[in-house]
């Protein structure tokens, strides 16, 4: 393929799975029309109203111009595509799958093929089911011969001797990293959060709000000892002391908690009564 036609791979896929996309969206578009309809009158008909979506879509895009919708998103267009081929087109990729959905509709076996029996039909209805499976092997072999050659995505394509090519002189596609920028940002922020939170001492804020806004104590009161007792709880962790220490006020904490507390800090204020306690005060 010489370089004046060159598209992209990546390119030609977009293409295919737009033009898919907008078909499904105009079929989910019916099924909200056809919702209120009396049950199973819509049914029967689906068939024949996928056909009807795919001819307006052909009619709007192939049908007066060289390309499809999804083409039309990304500067593509076909070349060596006439009138005939447009129709040869259209007929390839909407006939085969309507015969498929309404040959193997049960009620339409029963009521075209009553005579026959049970194991004929079965039989039949295998027939179009190989069919079918074949189309779709055959489909993906050709992907690896479109990944090597790098046009023609569509074994349809292949058959018509229509390909893609570049409506804008192989301008390159343009491609917006914003969204990406904004995710790794958010992404980023998140981790950072997860790191040092867990690294800042809440109670530190608690203890300097405390300073700011309880009045202090005229008169401190020393206490000597204190009597340890079921009901005591540890002054930080709130839960009853494992080794319980005690450092110059009238409560008691854990002695992890409490050695914790002086390796941060020294004097540490006790976070119930806000009073001064030094790690040198601190006992059993």
């Amino acid at each position: 393929m010489s370089k004046s036609i060159f598209v992209s791979r990546i390119n030609q896929i977009d293409a295919v799975q737009l033009d898919q996309e907008i078909y499904k969206v105009l079929r989910t578009q019916v099924n909200e029309i056809t919702k209120y309809f009396a049950p199973g009158k819509i049914v029967k008909w689906r068939p024949e109203i996928d056909v009807l979506v795919k001819y307006f879509i052909w009619n709007f895009s192939l049908k007066t111009n060289s390309s499809t919708f999804g083409q039309r998103l990304l500067n593509l267009s076909y070349r060596n595509l006439d009138r005939r081929k447009a129709i040869v087109l259209f007929a390839l990729m909407a006939v085969p799958e309507y015969l498929r959905d309404r040959l193997i509709n049960e009620n339409f076996i029963l009521s075209k093929f009553a005579r026959l029996s049970s194991y004929k039909r079965s039989k039949y209805r295998s027939y179009i089911e190989h069919i079918d499976n074949f189309c779709h092997l055959l489909n993906f072999i050709w992907t690896f011969f479109f990944l090597h050659l790098g046009n023609q995505p569509l074994f349809i394509e292949k058959l018509l001797n229509i390909h893609n090519q570049s409506s804008t002189m192989n301008k390159p596609r343009s491609i917006g990293y914003s969204y990406m920028t904004r995710e790794l940002l958010w992404h980023g922020l998140i981790e950072l959060f997860t790191i040092s939170l867990p690294m800042i001492d809440l109670r530190l804020f608690q203890k300097f709000w405390n300073r700011l806004w309880i009045p202090k104590k005229n008169e401190k009161k020393i206490v000597i000892s204190y009597r340890l007792n079921k009901t005591s709880l540890c002054g930080y962790c709130n839960e009853s002391p494992i080794l319980p220490k005690w450092a110059g006020c009238s409560h008691v904490f854990c002695y992890y908690c409490l050695e914790a507390l002086f390796i941060m800090v020294d004097p540490y204020h006790c976070p119930v009564c806000n009073e001064e306690l030094f790690s040198s005060n601190m006992k059993s």
